[in-house]
């Protein structure tokens, strides 16, 4: 029998010692809330912080924690919701119907498709099997999206963090150039046909003008193995068509299903496979399409805004402060959310889909975008990221080695600090200290 418990009657002793361990408990991260509010870092900034004990049904610790920040990266928590709830196990890849003679296919908004991601590729293999001919559908008059989210800077088109949104979207919607042995490999290589010897430029930089797909060097020298830039397939809607023919070295031909039968779905990649690599490097393409496909799923046409109300109407509707959305990435700055809310959202993941499945998407220390931090952290930690200029986001899960789990989100805006580090260092500190306290 423990000292202090009698026949499970609380003795005055022990009631003391545990109001005693709480005071203490919350000194001590008041005191780590203080040091990292003091962080040279994060002077002047805007810091918002929550953090839950789910185990004891209690608030930890509270800073500005209802105010409102841009959550940049963090917005993919939302998109990882949209994936679990609505795009089943494996992802929608196209819905295919056929006659006697045509096999017609729409496409759904699947990322993976000819993606060097993934090299299961069931549509690519239908299409290269078949005796029938093939009939797509690469838009529909119905969507409501544009190729790029509301917010995005347009200055930002070449980045290779900003590919176009696209019903079909194929290559993750980029040239791929891979550099080394003193040669190029372009891939699709259809916009540089024209190029009679592209290996001469292969130590230069490449980017692409705003409208259409002509691409140039920009003279300056670049020596990564491997780098990527976005093409344009707003102005030129069958484009996706076009280079999947070039590809597959077969005839392929663009209209509607008429063909009035029963659709079936072609499912590709195991959905929480393309959620975790989206979580992990922090994949914004990824992140949109997916908003994309689960809007297909709910209303039957691609359009983000009306998507995103239904779920601020219905899934997220019991949130403790309302909050603005505006795409699946985080790009934007428009998106607005608070450290309350995202604690609520991670507890209404666990609970909906299940710890396991849940943590195993979420980074880890030392992984993705966290591999510079938390790599001895004491117990388990599974967040993510989130940086825009100024800001810098970390929402998700602790499990301490005491046996409690823990939400939490720490929201930063407006920070002046040169580089992203010292922010993230501090905020690592302060985290290690609630996990060493609970």
């Amino acid at each position: 029998m423990v000292k202090g418990i009698r026949k499970g009657v609380i003795t005055p002793s022990y009631l003391f010692s545990i109001v005693l361990l709480t005071v203490l408990s919350a000194c001590s991260i008041q005191k780590a809330q203080k040091t990292l509010l003091q962080t040279t870092a994060l002077k002047g900034a805007h810091v918002g912080i929550a953090v839950y004990n789910d185990t004891k049904q209690t608030w930890i610790d509270q800073y500005q924690s209802d105010h409102y920040f841009t959550p940049a990266s963090n917005t993919k928590i939302l998109a990882t919701y949209v994936g679990l709830k609505y795009l089943g196990d494996s992802l929608p890849g196209f819905s295919m119907a056929e006659n006697a003679d045509t096999l017609f296919l729409t496409p759904l908004g699947d990322p993976s498709f000819l993606h060097p991601d993934f090299t299961y590729q069931p549509v690519v293999e239908l299409i290269k099997n078949t005796k029938k001919q093939v009939v797509i559908q690469p838009t529909k008059a119905n969507d409501q999206f544009g190729h790029m989210g509301n917010g995005w800077a347009w200055n930002d088109y070449g980045e290779d963090y900003q590919p176009e949104r696209s019903r079909m979207p194929i290559y993750g919607n980029v040239v791929h150039f891979y550099q080394g042995n003193g040669k190029l490999l372009i891939k699709p290589f259809t916009f540089f046909k024209d190029i009679s010897d592209i290996s001469t430029v292969y130590q230069k930089n490449w980017t692409r003008k705003l409208v259409g797909n002509q691409f140039y060097t920009d003279g300056q020298k670049n020596t990564a193995p491997y780098f990527q830039v976005p093409f344009d397939s707003y102005f030129e809607p069958n484009l996706p068509v076009y280079l999947l023919q070039d590809t597959l070295k077969v005839k392929l031909n663009m209209g509607d299903d008429y063909s009035n039968r029963q659709q079936r779905i072609v499912k590709t990649v195991p959905t929480d496979s393309l959620l975790k690599i989206m979580m992990r490097r922090s994949d914004n393409f990824f992140a949109e399409q997916v908003l994309l496909m689960g809007a297909q799923q709910l209303l039957g046409r691609m359009d983000d805004a009306a998507f995103i109300d239904s779920l601020l109407k219905n899934d997220f509707a019991g949130l403790p402060q309302k909050m603005r959305w505006v795409d699946g990435s985080g790009l934007s700055r428009y998106n607005l959310n608070t450290p309350e809310n995202y604690v609520a959202i991670l507890k209404k993941m666990q609970d909906e889909f299940g710890q396991k499945r849940v943590t195993h998407i979420f980074e880890t220390g030392g992984e993705g975008t966290l591999s510079a931090y938390y790599k001895n952290f004491p117990g388990e930690i599974h967040a993510k990221t989130g940086s825009l200029g100024g800001q810098i986001a970390l929402s998700g899960f602790i499990y301490t080695q005491k046996n409690q789990k823990l939400y939490f989100s720490i929201l930063v805006s407006n920070h002046m600090s040169p580089t992203s580090a010292g922010v993230r260092k501090a905020v690592e500190a302060y985290l290690i200290s609630v996990a060493q306290k609970n």
